[in-house]
């Protein structure tokens, strides 16, 4: 019986190592940084600001951003998955941590 839910709590933290995994690529095709707005002769610009190799980098993206408002939107929610994700990973991690602490004190006794 004991057994049975180690073996659950192994095979979730490989469920979640793998949704992990998964989550992360995806979040590697989405961009990164934010959106700013520039007026130059009363028209909208935006730019797609952000950090690469330690310098604040800008590229221009056009006067429509509804597809990348939408990416940004993704990669946030993607983000706040992952972050939930690797918390439960971790404590799971911890729990298996110690059920192996608990087993090789058994032994020594």
């Amino acid at each position: 019986m004991i057994w049975e839910k180690v073996k659950r709590i192994e095979e979730r933290k490989n469920e979640l190592e793998n949704e992990i995994m998964a989550l992360t690529e995806q979040l590697k095709s989405l961009p990164t940084g934010h959106l700013e707005g520039k007026v130059i002769k009363g028209k909208k610009y935006y730019y797609l600001r952000y950090w690469e190799d330690g310098k604040l980098k800008s590229k221009y993206v056009g006067k429509e951003v509804d597809d990348l408002l939408e990416k940004f939107k993704i990669a946030s929610e993607i983000k706040i998955k992952l972050d939930k994700l690797k918390r439960e990973n971790e404590k799971l991690g911890r729990v298996l941590e110690k059920i192996v602490k608990i087993i090789e004190e058994e032994k020594m006794n």
